[in-house]
């Protein structure tokens, strides 16, 4: 009987450190890449300026000129459905309607105390005028809404804080003229961002 060689093998355990660096330079050219991609495509955003003769509702305006603004705003779309069919409602029937700011309430006082007036039509636009009682707080606001489909504007709301605001007319010349600002949304990249950004 022969005796049989006893042969050793030794088996090294097996090794992850290729793998990893594979893994780990992968992961990096992915990074790298979308890195690059979001660089290229990111551009600065473009910031709408605010002309001379203008406001921005944002930052422009007294907290009471903030609201009775938003007030305006949203009533407007109630007398425009009235000029469409022919009328154009006083301060005394939107007061009637209970419709802000026109309604006499308990915030009208802390607002400012506006006395509203219905403008003479003129160059094709409606106005409503609110005269401050109390200019530290808000100041002389206009509501100005197009008659006639050709006249450019719309609907916009104008601001003067002058005591003795002069109103010669509806068009913008003659309000700018007069040192009256419309009042303007500028939307940028810092609407969304918060305060303490």
């Amino acid at each position: 009987m022969t005796a049989s060689k006893a042969t050793s093998v030794t088996v090294r355990p097996a090794g992850a450190e290729r793998e990893t660096l594979l893994v780990v330079l992968l992961c990096l050219a992915i990074l790298l890449v979308a890195g690059t991609v979001v660089g290229l495509r990111t551009r600065a955003p473009d910031v709408a300026a605010v002309a001379e003769w203008q406001i921005d509702a944002r930052d422009g305006l007294t907290a009471a000129e903030q609201g009775l603004n938003a007030d305006l705003r949203v009533a407007a779309g109630d007398i425009a459905f009235a000029l469409e069919s022919g009328t154009t409602p006083t301060p005394e029937e939107l007061a009637e309607e209970a419709l802000p700011p026109f309604a006499k309430d308990a915030a009208t006082a802390g607002r400012g105390g506006h006395l509203w007036s219905l403008v003479p039509a003129d160059s094709g636009f409606a106005g409503w005028l609110g005269r401050t009682a109390s200019g530290d707080v808000a100041g002389s606001l206009l509501l100005r809404i197009a008659t006639k489909h050709e006249a450019d504007g719309g609907v916009s709301v104008w601001l003067n804080r002058s005591a003795d605001a002069a109103l010669p007319g509806l068009s913008n010349e003659t309000l700018i003229a007069a040192g009256w600002k419309e009042i303007v949304s500028r939307y940028d990249a810092s609407v969304t961002r918060g305060a303490g950004e």
